[in-house]
């Protein structure tokens, strides 16, 4: 009796405690390439260890989230990263896409200065 009894009490102690927590899932895409999903991507909640990376769907998860707020973020080398605010509640399970632009990046102004400063130091070993 007292093994049975002990037994049922574990049963209702773990769906008590496992009520608290909750699922993120998700896909990462490119959003200037028909939203193709980006393999590789990383999705990490904000001021937390926890980090994925998307698998060749572009999809991600987490599981056995505490309820709360938190901050998904997603980056992908060559891409803007992007927040997205996301409230995780007991026994949910929150679906989050994210769309990625592609990052511009201005080569002119960089490319200028390092020739001006490679014509500067030409002239001054010439000088010599």
């Amino acid at each position: 009796m007292k093994k049975i009894l002990l037994i049922c009490m574990l049963f209702v102690v773990g769906n008590v405690c496992s009520q608290n927590q909750g699922t993120i899932t998700g896909t990462v895409s490119d959003v200037e390439l028909d939203n193709e999903p980006l393999l590789f991507a990383n999705v990490q909640l904000k001021n937390t260890s926890k980090i994925a990376q998307t698998n060749f769907h572009g999809n991600f998860e987490f599981t056995n989230i505490e309820s709360g707020e938190y901050i998904l973020v997603f980056s992908f080398l060559g891409y803007d990263t992007i927040e997205v605010p996301v409230v995780v509640k007991n026994n949910e399970i929150i679906r989050v896409n994210g769309g990625l632009k592609t990052k511009v990046i201005l080569l002119e102004t960089s490319l200028t200065a390092d020739v001006a400063a490679v014509e500067k130091s030409k002239n001054s070993i010439s000088l010599k």
